[in-house]
């Protein structure tokens, strides 16, 4: 399975949410049992923000739906430094098999606030 490409823009001190849902047949998975994690790198690969289920990510199973979040503290410029950086959202069945479901470009602009 190839993972679905979408790019996010964030703006510093701003509060990030995006929900995607994981649908197979153009229907919601039910992701009972599932964990998830989202890593954001730069062109190093250098781990820039890391999300999980434990921090920043809850899923609503029967939905199929993934909410993540980040708050404007961690965003702030001083936390996550404006740049260009790729992003990868994958999820892990109580089995342990891991479905790399979103990927793409992680792009984060300063705030003319800041």
């Amino acid at each position: 399975m190839n993972p679905g490409r979408y790019n996010i823009t964030v703006v510093n001190g701003t509060t990030f949410q995006l929900s995607p849902v994981w649908k197979v047949d153009n229907l919601p998975v039910d992701l009972t049992g599932y964990t998830a994690d989202m890593q954001v790198r730069d062109i190093s690969n250098n781990l820039i923000v890391e999300l999980t289920t434990s921090s920043g990510i809850s899923i609503a199973a029967a939905l199929g739906q993934i909410n993540l979040t980040l708050t404007a503290t961690q965003t702030s410029a001083g936390n996550l430094p404006a740049g260009n950086y790729t992003y990868a959202l994958n999820l892990t069945s109580s089995g342990g098999i891991v479905y790399q479901i979103l990927t793409g470009n992680f792009i984060v602009v300063a705030s003319v606030n800041q």
